[in-house]
């Protein structure tokens, strides 16, 4: 039986505040419409093939085909994130992925992201192998070495409005890596033919380094027309922004006021009828917004749950990349900067072992005397 009809809408979700406390900025937990941390599932038991949603919208999701939670989390608040990815190289459905499809949007419990302005997607990826394992060999060809042209990350997907039915490919908003740039696709009416995008100038691999944690987002301003990508809190460099059929007017502009179709996360088909475009690594902590979220407000997010608000670059070290970053784009961070200046820590250190770091002897005198001359130059700026 279809995924959507084992696991359509579930009314046991339990709303941790505590959790939301500590991984959320307070001023967005309003808008949060799905988060999935992969810690909670359903009834407590880790071998449970649902994951419940921690979002206003309380839709669970399922983990399809046996996608293992994995003990090798993304930050120090989480304990384990889901594994997803190709299982055979022949045509067998049985690729890792998780999400819920729903037969129409009357059934859908999605109803964070209709009839909105805008919607942020983020979360944490680490690829597995190296940069040959993404994108997989295309299990739907014949041919024995062609491979899938993307490699699916997270996205919700588009609602019925004026069609129908909903669509286990068709997006309102993805995060995805295509033609071997990140992307962002985002569709803002379920009609309209295709989705408005932008894509990263450099390699995915490039920002998305196999074996490493990363925290990407993407935002879509269904309004103005704007698309935006972010590694580690910080713009990536895009290119090619395309929202011409996105329709815009004169007046205010939304989403159809229908909800989203289903979620898809590591892959295509949620509701399990197909595979395509499986992603070969470990997925965390993975959020949906209905708003678009500003450069601070992503940014300030991150930080939330790095651990060194000074470590703009995402390196887990506080230095003078860092201070470099401050001037151009975050004065305010200048007293955590100078506080943190030195302190390196592990990926996923604990806020015990932060506060320790910070705790460690001052800089040299020779740091604190260049320190002494720059900062003055950064607040004059």
């Amino acid at each position: 039986m279809k995924a959507y009809l084992l696991f359509g809408i579930c009314n046991c979700v339990v709303f941790i505040s505590g959790v939301l406390q500590a991984a959320v900025l307070p001023s967005l937990q309003s808008s949060l419409a799905n988060y999935y941390s992969f810690d909670r599932p359903l009834g407590g038991n880790f071998d449970s093939l649902i994951e419940i949603d921690l979002g206003t919208d309380q839709t669970n999701i399922a983990l399809l085909n046996g996608a293992p939670r994995i003990a090798d989390a993304a930050w120090s608040g989480s304990t384990y994130s889901l594994q997803t990815g190709q299982n055979s190289d022949t045509l067998s459905n049985d690729d890792w992925k998780a999400g819920i499809q729903f037969l129409s949007s009357a059934e859908s419990t999605l109803i964070g992201t209709k009839h909105v302005t805008g919607i942020s997607l983020m979360g944490w990826f680490k690829p597995l192998g190296n940069h040959f394992d993404n994108p997989s060999l295309n299990t739907n060809t014949p041919a024995g070495e062609d491979r899938y042209n993307a490699f699916g990350l997270f996205g919700l997907l588009r609602g019925d409005e004026n069609l129908g039915n909903t669509d286990g490919h068709a997006v309102r908003a993805l995060l995805e890596v295509i033609n071997d740039r990140i992307t962002g696709l985002g569709r803002r009416l379920d009609s309209q033919p295709g989705s408005g995008s932008i894509r990263s100038v450099e390699r995915w691999d490039q920002i998305m380094i196999p074996g490493e944690w990363c925290h990407l987002t993407a935002t879509f301003d269904f309004d103005r027309g704007e698309v935006a990508l972010y590694k580690n809190g910080l713009p990536i460099e895009t290119e090619n922004l395309s929202v011409g059929n996105w329709d815009l007017t004169e007046g205010i502009d939304y989403t159809s006021n229908e909800s989203a179709g289903g979620i898809k996360i590591g892959g295509s088909f949620p509701d399990n009828s197909q595979e395509r475009n499986p992603f070969n690594g470990l997925i965390d902590e993975l959020m949906a917004f209905n708003q678009w979220l500003t450069p601070d407000l992503v940014l300030a997010q991150y930080q939330l749950v790095s651990g060194l608000p000074g470590d703009l670059d995402g390196d887990h070290d506080v230095d003078g990349a860092d201070f470099l970053q401050i001037q151009r784009s975050s004065p305010h961070l200048l007293s955590s900067w100078q506080e943190q200046y030195g302190i390196g820590i592990e990926p996923q250190a604990s806020a015990t072992n932060v506060q320790d770091s910070l705790a460690a002897p001052e800089p040299s005198g020779i740091c604190l005397a260049f320190l002494a001359m720059l900062i003055p130059i950064a607040v004059g700026r």
